[in-house]
């Protein structure tokens, strides 16, 4: 964040607006003490809710299976996602993962009484729990697109200055890992685009064009066309880009909520319409050199069936 001056006020003190704007700037942007120890565990916390509410809610799993289930819910892509360009994970680099994963399953399955699922599933503790999950992944979007950005700056294609596929899709991937590793590729996309790759792409292209493309004309077009946002909020580029992604997260993520609209809740439409297109449209099949499509008896499809059909 800059440096703010207050000349009207003459404690040097930011007034209580502007204290909460800059304390919310701050959160959002995970620049405040045990920052990375608190998304560790609430991510880590809800993986546990989410396995105890599935898979293990009759208590029958293993315990080790359990947890193994538990860690990967929620650490799928920090376990697998740098491989992909050949880099040690998270997992193994940073002992906290694992120490919080363990705190949070103890917590929520070997408590007595089950209290300690009980207490994970009360609604403030689910508003905590989806917060901080949700800025540990926008966290991991940021993160992914300056790493992938680092490891292919150097190699653009012959067609634009800036590499975009390698940063935005490796980012993109970190969010999906988990469905791919749960449900199968098939398993994770016979439904569509799903929400982690329309999250993943909205938030790393935008974050990667943003601060990342100082050279090709849709970076220079797009802080052009936000020039006066981070000014009107005197911050830098990257902070204002940085707390865009992770307000879209959060807000993305207590919608999703199943109190308030489901998991099935998407801002992007298109993916939803062009599948229902695609899927309508098969249903009729032309015959060579007909050129009115057909039922499957051989009957051609009038428009007024079409319509009856619609």
């Amino acid at each position: 964040l800059r440096q703010i001056s207050f000349p009207n006020n003459q404690q040097g003190r930011p007034p209580p607006t502007m204290t909460i704007f800059l304390n919310l700037v701050r959160y959002l942007t995970a620049n405040y003490p045990l920052s990375t120890e608190l998304q560790c565990f609430w991510m880590a916390f809800q993986g546990c809710i989410i396995v105890r509410s599935g898979p293990n809610k009759d208590g029958k799993m293993k315990w080790f299976h359990a947890f193994m289930k538990s860690t990967i819910t929620a650490y799928a892509g920090a376990s697998f996602a740098n491989l992909w360009i050949g880099r040690p994970t998270s997992m193994l680099s940073n002992d906290l993962n694992f120490a919080f994963c363990a705190i949070a399953y103890a917590f929520v399955n070997c408590l007595p009484f089950d209290i300690g699922f009980k207490i994970g599933t009360t609604l403030p503790v689910v508003l905590v729990t989806t917060s901080f999950a949700q800025l540990f992944r926008s966290m991991g979007i940021v993160k992914f697109c300056e790493v992938g950005h680092a490891e292919f700056h150097k190699s653009p294609s012959a067609y634009y200055p800036t590499p975009i596929v390698g940063p935005i899709m490796f980012a993109t991937m970190l969010g999906n890992m988990g469905g791919f590793f749960s449900k199968g590729f098939d398993g994770h996309l016979k439904d569509g685009m799903p929400w982690a790759f329309q999250n993943g792409l909205f938030c790393a292209s935008f974050y990667h064009f943003y601060v990342n493309d100082r050279e090709g004309f849709v970076g220079i077009w797009l802080r052009q066309a936000l020039s006066g946002v981070p000014e009107f909020f005197d911050l830098d580029e990257r902070t204002f880009a940085v707390s865009f992604v992770s307000l879209f997260m959060q807000v993305m993520g207590f919608l999703q909520l199943p109190q308030v609209w489901g998991a099935g809740f998407t801002p992007f439409g298109f993916p939803r319409l062009a599948s229902a297109v695609l899927e309508y449209v098969p249903k009729a099949e032309t015959k060579p050199g007909s050129g009115f499509p057909t039922t499957k008896d051989g009957k051609k499809q009038t428009n007024e069936k079409k319509d009856k059909d619609l």
